[in-house]
This record gives C-alpha cells, structure tokens and sequence, in this order.
C-alpha cells in the first residue's frame, strides 16, 4: 500500500548516534515507554506516524566520520550485533 511501512518486532538496535538514529530497525526505537497498566506490560498503540528517507552513501560515509565508534562494532546483516563476552566468578 503506498504510504505505508512495516517494521517487523525483533530488529536489534544499532545505534550509530544514541537515541537519535538507528541502522538496526529496532521498533522499540519509536514506541513510547509507557505500559498499558500498572500491573499489565504491553502497548495499546497499533500504529506511528513516521518520516522515512533514503540513505546515500554520502551521508553514510559521513556518519561513518563523525561516529566511528558505531562501525567498528562488529556486525552480521543475517543477526546483527554481535556480543562477545563472558561472565567471571559466582556473582
């Protein structure tokens, strides 16, 4: 339909400016914060009015200058992020 878009729930958030602009397509990005209830987790929202455009290569080298942190992460287009850590000790 045109207008529209659809984000599918799962995405992992990938920052390249914190809060701001995401390369991940995390839908929590948009959602509000709040709950349905003080005793009830989940949204009663069914849709957002967003601004979507299309990324050149431009501008993505020159966030690729200004927030080199971002792209040093290292990344899978099939799963995105990936964590590479561990736990140490009993706590």
């Amino acid at each position: 339909m045109p207008g529209v878009i659809s984000i599918d729930h799962g995405a992992r958030a990938d920052f390249i400016i914190p809060g701001k602009l995401d390369r991940g397509g995390a839908i929590n990005t948009i959602t509000p914060e709040g709950i349905i209830s003080q005793r009830c987790a989940g949204q009663a929202t069914s849709g957002f009015l967003v601004e979507v455009e299309k990324v050149t290569l431009r501008q993505m080298g020159e966030w690729m200058k200004q927030y080199p942190e971002a792209f040093e992460r290292e990344y899978d287009p099939g799963s995105g992020l990936r964590f590479n850590a561990w736990v140490e000790g009993d706590n």
